[in-house]
């Protein structure tokens, strides 16, 4: 289960089964930050979260001037599915530049086709028209397998249900993705520990899904994303199924990570979580229809 492989052996698997991941070592500094710890509070207690907001300071409250160079390119894309005879289209002539080191949030009612340009921007889709590219290299010309290796290697994945594995405890969860190949020399069951410490879990590293709160199970997926080093991590809706503390503890993660060089990008549909993202995207009927800072 632990086996080793050299960096350019390790083959990563299919769209359905992101749990199977690799990881990276690099990076060692995620560690040496302060640790988080949070608390859990009810539904009905009031909080407002007062994490700074974009624009507050510099160009997004956190002293960033100018972005880093182009990570993901999304160039005249179309999207569309068949049913029976017809053809459904869901995205029309999308165009987007997604920075390292950026916080991007996108925005868009449902049906929109928010969800259509994260799967493609994370790889889980291909467009049925136009190029997408992450750091130069155009994932249309790639095989599925050497798609499925740059993603593994690239992106770390949250939902919005955690999609955690119900048997496995918090521990395992994080490791998972490490089980069908880890990088040569990384004691994968020390990085998974770490991980759990650095969200405030060490405590619950041996509880299973079940047993933890909606917050802590986020936690355990954040921990999971990052399990392979990811220089980029997509949310889909991260706070959706959590109290409103707990969502702002969930933001205050992203934005320490943020803040330390990844780049976030996060699907929502609440204006006011999306205002904690450098820039907003708002995606309607398929189209891009506003993209501000």
């Amino acid at each position: 289960m632990n086996s080793k492989t050299a960096d350019h052996e390790v083959s990563f698997p299919d769209v359905s089964s992101l749990e199977t991941d690799a990881r990276d070592e690099n990076k060692e500094k995620l560690f040496s930050e302060e640790k988080l710890s949070y608390s859990e509070t009810s539904d009905t207690e009031s909080f407002k979260c007062e994490l700074p907001h974009s624009g507050q300071s510099g160009s997004n409250g956190r002293g960033k001037s100018q972005p880093g160079p182009p990570v993901i390119e999304v160039i005249n894309v179309k999207k569309s599915y068949t049913l029976g005879d017809m053809e459904v289209p869901i995205l029309s002539d999308v165009n987007l530049t997604v920075y390292a080191g950026e916080f991007l949030a996108i925005m868009g009612p449902s049906g929109s086709g928010k969800s259509t340009l994260m799967n493609l921007i994370g790889f889980l889709d291909r467009p049925t028209e136009g190029k997408i590219l992450i750091k130069g290299r155009d994932i249309i010309k790639l095989s599925d397998k050497e798609v499925a290796r740059l993603r593994g290697l690239e992106i770390g994945f949250i939902f919005q249900t955690f999609n955690l594995i119900p048997r496995l405890t918090a521990l395992e969860n994080v490791e998972l993705p490490t089980y069908a190949n880890s990088r040569e020399g990384v004691d994968t069951r020390k990085r998974a520990k770490e991980l759990l410490d650095m969200v405030g879990l060490a405590d619950r590293m041996h509880h299973k899904p079940g047993e933890l709160s909606g917050g802590q199970s986020q936690r355990v997926a954040i921990a999971r994303a990052l399990i392979n080093d990811p220089a980029i991590l997509l949310a889909d809706e991260p706070t959706g199924n959590l109290d409103s503390k707990t969502g702002c503890e969930i933001l205050g993660m992203f934005t320490r990570l943020n803040k330390e060089g990844r780049t976030i990008i996060m699907i929502t549909h609440d204006p006011e979580i999306a205002k904690y993202a450098d820039r907003v995207v708002l995606v309607k009927d398929g189209i891009i229809q506003s993209n501000t800072e």
